[in-house]
């Protein structure tokens, strides 16, 4: 594996999670999620069906690396003690250095920080493969996304993108 293409060597783990490729028996639990309205509100897919959520996952399953720009690296987001899949997280790569990241996690686990565990992980990850610049983008209504980002050092950019607010973080 070249050195710029970013992938994860073994799972990543906190206190609370494992973010991890994805596997096929993880349907279930991410139709818990894909399938729920209140959680796809503010990202960028509509809510799915059983057979929509396993395609989704099939297209995760290949998005194990990044090594050029629009490459997107997909992890499943798995709570420790349950062996659960809550959420997934993700790094869409946008340059050298630069990425997006994205995050989604299960209604029953807001506002337990999990979130905010899983992609300070994965921004920990993102800063060992050398990346310097992260931008998420986030739906204005989305308060708490971007109160979770705020707090992880993210910083408003002055315009909005196709009516969507730009939060972005960066490192020496």
């Amino acid at each position: 594996m070249s050195p710029t293409t970013w992938a994860l060597v073994r799972p990543l783990e906190t206190a609370r999670l494992t973010l991890r490729p994805h596997r096929e028996d993880d349907l279930d639990d991410l139709l818990v999620f894909h399938g729920d309205p209140q959680v796809t509100a503010y990202i960028p897919w509509p809510v799915r069906d059983r057979e929509q959520t396993a395609q989704a996952l099939a297209e995760r399953l290949v998005r194990t690396s990044a090594t050029a720009p629009g490459d997107v690296l997909n992890l499943a987001v798995e709570e420790r003690s349950s062996g659960t899949v809550i959420g997934e997280v993700l790094l869409r790569r946008t340059g050298a250095t630069a990425t997006e990241v994205g995050y989604a996690l299960r209604q029953d686990r807001w506002g337990r920080g999990l979130a905010s565990e899983a992609v300070t992980a994965l921004l920990d990850a993102a800063a060992g493969w050398g990346v310097t610049t992260v931008e998420a983008v986030v739906e204005p209504p989305n308060t708490a996304s971007v109160a979770l980002l705020e707090r992880l050092g993210f910083h408003r950019e002055p315009e909005l993108r196709d009516g969507l607010l730009v939060l972005t973080r960066t490192s020496a």
